[in-house]
């Protein structure tokens, strides 16, 4: 509230109050929303500092819950224009790599976010750890107890997709093909879009995978083209990205024959 009360007399703060700052930050439920949203204020204002990035590291590694969660909150935001020098990259990414395996659901999922919002900051830094970060990102796909880190971990391997590209992911990216699959159906709207989103990604990054996508194309092009209907609308849009990267007609010659 210190820090706070210094950006107050900034006239695009308003909006920020409006979104009731002191709520979401008193409640366990939205504290880790509520530090994400002052972390970005934070960085607006230019008021990210050497020594408070220091200060979150250290809590990154305190045995409080509360300390890591609010550590892991303020470097989930922060990775998105990271005011860090080049030798303390890596060392942050490994960090958050280890997070991401966590026994909280909270910080596996602010972690994964993270180490998307670093690969689209970043590339060439994630691009060194890539394999490390993706298979890390690949076995929370498996966490379908929280669906909220799956879904976080599938928008976080969209980005490290789009960085590395099909031909520096090996066979892993045939394994996250399949696995976002899974999710094409799901009943909540945020795994859909988080599965579609991240296939749209991979369809479009198969260059070098056009016989393992022919296959796919059979398989999955009918559902991508369903949801264009979806009933959630960010759900459908999504959806035409995907349809589009991976319509029969752009791998004619190489599917199973199917019009386009």
């Amino acid at each position: 509230m210190a820090v706070l009360s210094k950006c107050a007399e900034k006239s695009w703060l308003t909006p920020f109050w409006r979104q009731k700052m002191s709520a979401l930050l008193e409640s366990p439920r939205t504290y880790a929303e509520g530090m994400c949203l002052l972390t970005s204020v934070l960085l607006r204002a230019q008021l990210i500092s050497r020594e408070l990035i220091e200060i979150f590291s250290q809590w990154l590694r305190y045995p409080s819950a509360n300390l890591q969660l609010t550590a892991m909150a303020f470097f989930a935001e922060l990775m998105k224009e990271p005011p860090l020098e080049k030798r303390n990259v890596l060392k942050t990414l490994r960090v958050l790599a280890e997070k991401a395996q966590h026994r909280s659901s909270t910080i596996r999922q602010l972690a994964a976010r993270a180490l998307g919002n670093a690969a689209g900051s970043m590339p060439v830094e994630v691009r060194k750890h890539g394999r490390q970060v993706v298979q890390v990102l690949q076995q929370s796909l498996a966490d379908t107890a929280c669906p909220e880190v799956v879904a976080e971990s599938m928008l976080a391997l969209a980005e490290l997709v789009r960085v590395l590209q099909a031909v520096n992911l090996g066979s892993a990216f045939e394994d996250i093909a399949r696995a976002t699959k899974m999710f094409f159906e799901s009943e909540e709207e945020y795994l859909r879009y988080s599965a579609l989103r991240l296939y749209s990604v991979l369809a479009s990054s198969a260059s070098s995978k056009r016989s393992f996508f022919a296959g796919e194309v059979a398989e999955t092009w009918v559902s991508l083209f369903l949801h264009l209907r979806d009933p959630d609308s960010a759900v459908a849009s999504v959806s035409a990205l995907g349809a589009c990267s991976q319509s029969p007609r752009k791998l004619r010659g190489h599917g199973p024959g199917v019009a386009g």
